[in-house]
């Protein structure tokens, strides 16, 4: 079955290539080297049902694009060399830090490697539980999304970390910057999600979703002298939904900064990337009854843009 999706172009996207226009609308979970061959392949067609076939192509407001791209060729599952610093590691499972522009494992119409090719490169023992196309892989993060994944080595380890996952006795914790200022200063956003009934790569706001709770607190604000206002939050994710951070901050008009498929204005910090970072996990080993816990400091980008936002 295609995977179909559909683009519409704004007043701020007037004037762009096809290829930066799609990669814009349709966000940070597929690459622009896969859009330019979606274009090249006869994938993308206009309102007036003509194939669009040259990345080139500058578009205008109201201009109207579908995208009808084939199944997938079969998993790309060969090792390849990437940096995937290990902070933790036991004997059944290992946590690393895993970089942003990266994803968890492959995704309709994206080729490029993902997590799974490093960790295939790196380590010989990965569990199989979570099928073939997921060795190891136990929970995920974002393609844009910058920080700790944990990693089972082992079938039993699989299932005893997805039994925690799932029992919500892993404490997770993220960092994110945000445009504007939250409504108050800690806070819980209790909001359901659900799949976009349109636009299949983002999720939405919807009563017809999932129970989806996020806690945040914010701990710095910034106001440029532009008049530009950011928030630096702490997160915490009662329930782990696809997105769940950026479509909840979106919904109290504070999208995170460096979002491509949730803010409108997430373009103009595409140098930083997204802004989110996956920085404290912490849980009981299930074997041994060890406490664990696993901290990431902030990273470059982070820091820079911090330096640099009241000046934007």
């Amino acid at each position: 079955m295609n995977l179909e999706l559909k683009a519409e172009v704004t007043e701020e996207f007037s004037g762009n290539r096809l290829d930066r226009f799609l990669k814009l609308s349709l966000g940070d979970e597929v690459s622009r080297a896969s859009i330019q061959k979606w274009i090249e392949s006869g994938y993308v067609r206009n309102q007036d049902d003509k194939t669009q076939d040259k990345s080139s192509l500058k578009v205008k407001e109201g201009d109207l694009f579908s995208i009808s791209v084939p199944p997938r060729p079969p998993l790309n599952l060969e090792p390849v060399s990437m940096s995937l610093p290990v902070i933790l590691e036991r004997e059944d499972f290992l946590i690393i830090h895993k970089p942003a522009g990266i994803a968890s494992h492959s995704g309709p119409g994206d080729r490029s490697p993902s997590l799974v090719n490093g960790l295939l490169y790196h380590f010989r023992d990965l569990s199989k539980a979570g099928g073939e196309a997921r060795p190891g892989i136990v929970h995920r993060l974002d393609k844009p999304t910058e920080g700790l994944i944990l990693i089972a080595k082992n079938d039993r380890a699989h299932g005893r970390l997805s039994e925690l996952f799932r029992r919500r006795e892993i404490e997770k914790k993220y960092y994110a910057w945000v445009q504007g200022h939250p409504p108050e200063e800690s806070g819980t956003i209790d909001l359901p999600i659900s799949r976009h009934p349109v636009e299949r790569l983002k999720m939405t706001i919807s009563p017809k979703g999932r129970r989806s709770v996020t806690h945040y607190k914010v701990l710095k604000y910034i106001n440029s002298r532009t008049g530009r206002k950011f928030s630096f939050v702490e997160v915490g994710l009662e329930t782990g939904r696809t997105h769940q951070i950026r479509v909840h901050f979106q919904s109290q008009r504070c999208p995170v900064v460096g979002d491509l498929l949730y803010s409108r204005a997430g373009a103009q910090f595409e140098s930083y990337g997204l802004l989110l970072l996956s920085f404290f996990l912490k849980f009981k080993d299930p074997f041994t009854g060890e406490l664990i816990e696993a901290t990431l400091p902030l990273t470059e980008r982070f820091l820079r843009f911090e330096k640099n936002a009241p000046m934007i």
